[in-house]
């Protein structure tokens, strides 16, 4: 083998590199873009049947009085789902500059914020479940 063609190789193994790594930040956006539609979809259930409940309660004597901020919660999840998919977005043209300047880094914080932040909406949402 030649070194022309040596050097032929590594720069399409480098090209090849640059593709899969645009590939796995697309479908990192693309689980972003799974998980707020879900979350988005249950705070619509969630809003729809706290409406159920209401009109339950109303209709049937001696019912439990039904939760009256379920349909807040509802909407919370919803403008929680907006939000996972602004920041997917942010996300995602971020490290896509990053890697095509190759200075990308991973950061753990980008990590365990959203972690930390389900945590805490999910230990309030059991405090509130509980009560």
């Amino acid at each position: 083998m030649t070194d022309r063609h040596i050097e032929g190789m590594k720069q399409q193994q480098a090209e090849l590199h640059h593709v899969s790594e645009h590939l796995a930040n697309e479908r990192t956006i693309l689980a972003w873009v799974r998980t707020a539609i879900a979350v988005m979809t249950l705070g619509i259930a969630i809003n729809r049947f706290s409406l159920f409940l209401v009109e339950f309660a109303r209709m049937v004597p001696g019912s439990r009085v039904a939760n009256v901020h379920a349909e807040e919660a509802g909407i919370g999840l919803v403008i929680v789902g907006v939000l996972v998919m602004l920041g997917g977005i942010w996300h995602y043209l971020d490290v896509a500059r990053a890697i095509d300047e190759g200075t990308y880094r991973s950061s753990r914080l980008r990590i365990v914020m959203p972690a930390m932040v389900v945590v805490l909406l999910g230990g309030t949402t059991l405090v509130w479940l509980l009560r």
